[in-house]
C-alpha cells in the first residue's frame, strides 16, 4: 500500500531531566505533503522549536503519548500562543482514549483536569461578561483507540499500548505503516518482534544508558536492548537518554547496530 511521503525530525532526544544546550525533552515533528504535527509536546518543546526556528503557528496537531510533563506541558505555551494570536487558530489534539475521563481515563489521569486546566482555564471577555476557557476552545480533540487505524491528516496511524508507569495509560504510534514511535516504555521483546513482523522499518525506542536505570521498571535499559540480535538492532533508533550518557556508550550501541537520535536529526520516508 502506498502512502504519502513524510519526514520525522527530532527536536529533542533527552529524558525528563535533560537540560539545554545538551538536549531537549524527547519530541519529534512529522512533516508530510499536507501537514506538520508533533509527537508529544513536552516542557522544553517550545524552546527546542525556537532553537530550530520552527514557529508555533506552523504546527497543525499534536499526538500525546502519555501525561508526564516532559511529554505534555509544552501544550500550555502552544495553546496560549495559538488562541491569543491573530488569526486565532486551534490545534488538533490526538489523544488516546485513556487520557480523558469520558473515554476511560483512570482517576487522576485526565489531560485537562490534571495537566492543563490550572494554566489554560482563564477568563475571556464576552458580550455578557466573562467566561472560562476549556480544552475545546484551544483544540479540536480526536480520540484514538489502541490497535485501530486512524487517519492523521494524510497518514494512516495506529496507537499501541506500551508499559511505562503501572496502571497509567501510555501509548506508542505506528505512522504511515512504516515507522513506530514507542515514547517511554519498559522493555518488551514481544512488542519489538510484533512491530517488525508488521514490516515496520524503524522503531524509535526509549532507552536509558545509566547503570541500574530500570530499577523502577519504567524505562528500557540499554543492557536489555544490547542482547538483541544485530538484524533487529539495525531497525532501532534510540531516544530519551540522559545528558550523562557518554560518547563511549553511544559508540558501543552503534557497534551493535543501533542508531542514536540527536536533536535536529531528520529521517525521510
Amino acid at each position: 500500500m502506498t502512502h504519502s511521503n513524510f519526514s520525522l525530525q527530532f527536536l529533542g532526544s533527552g529524558n525528563a531531566r535533560t537540560k539545554p544546550p545538551a538536549n531537549y525533552n524527547t519530541c519529534a515533528i512529522i512533516r508530510s505533503s499536507t501537514h506538520t504535527w508533533l509527537l508529544d509536546c513536552g516542557l522544553l518543546t517550545p524552546l527546542a522549536m525556537h532553537h530550530f526556528q520552527i514557529p508555533l503557528s506552523s504546527i497543525d496537531g499534536v499526538f500525546v503519548s502519555h501525561l508526564h510533563g516532559d511529554h505534555v506541558l509544552g501544550l500550555e505555551e502552544l495553546c496560549l500562543t495559538r488562541y491569543f494570536s491573530k488569526p486565532r487558530t486551534k490545534i488538533d489534539l490526538f489523544l488516546p482514549s485513556g487520557m480523558r475521563r469520558e473515554t476511560g481515563a483512570p482517576e487522576g489521569y485526565d489531560i485537562w483536569e490534571n495537566c492543563l486546566r490550572a494554566s489554560l482555564e482563564t477568563n475571556v471577555p464576552t458580550d455578557s461578561g466573562y467566561r472560562l476557557l476549556s480544552l475545546s476552545d484551544y483544540a479540536n480533540i480526536h480520540t484514538l483507540y489502541p490497535n485501530q487505524t486512524i487517519q492523521i491528516y494524510d497518514l494512516p496511524c495506529e496507537p499501541f499500548h506500551v508499559e511505562h508507569v503501572l496502571d497509567r495509560p501510555s501509548y506508542g504510534l505506528i505512522i504511515g505503516s512504516r515507522i513506530a514511535y514507542t515514547s517511554d516504555c519498559t522493555f518488551s521483546l514481544q512488542r519489538i518482534q510484533s512491530l517488525l513482523n508488521q514490516n515496520i522499518e524503524i522503531i524509535f525506542h526509549d532507552v536509558c544508558f545509566t547503570s541500574g536505570c530500570d530499577i523502577n521498571a519504567v524505562h528500557t535499559s540499554f543492557e536489555q536492548l544490547s542482547n538483541l540480535p544485530r538484524q533487529i538492532a539495525e531497525h532501532i533508533v534510540l531516544m530519551h537518554y540522559g545528558d550523562d550518557t557518554t560518547e563511549e556508550q553511544f559508540k558501543i550501541a552503534q557497534s551493535l547496530g543501533f542508531r542514536i537520535a540527536k536533536p535536529g536529526m531528520i529521517f525521510n520516508f
